[in-house]
């Protein structure tokens, strides 16, 4: 029985000292979270300019960005058109030589015949 007394001693005086270790950290423990969230915010301060010129740089790539698009898509609209001009003067030309070439035709049909 000696033994168990023994063991029993020690897990009591553990947990005794565990506890009153437990009592004289947390001062600490508290300062060290207060110390961290003062440490944070005022990093965050710190870094709050440099995030609003982020930002504002952002915005202003976007900004040209954009109109760097508007523009790529106005000259891709301009030749698009181009395009369809030259095509539609060149089908009109055409139309135009079928219709002179079947006049002309007609006309030697209708000499022939006279």
């Amino acid at each position: 029985m000696g033994f168990k007394e023994t063991l029993q001693k020690w897990f009591g005086t553990a947990k005794e000292t565990a506890s009153e270790l437990t009592e004289k950290a947390q001062p600490h423990v508290e300062k060290a979270v207060q110390a961290t969230k003062e440490a944070t915010k005022e990093a965050a301060e710190r870094a709050q300019p440099h995030v609003e010129k982020a930002m504002e740089k952002a915005k202003e790539t976007a900004s040209d960005l954009s109109e760097k698009a508007k523009e790529a898509a106005s000259d891709l609209s301009d030749r698009a058109k181009e395009k369809v001009s030259d095509a539609t003067a060149g089908a009109k030309e055409a139309a135009e030589e079928a219709a002179d070439t079947t006049a002309e035709k007609v006309s030697e049909v209708v000499e022939d015949e006279d």
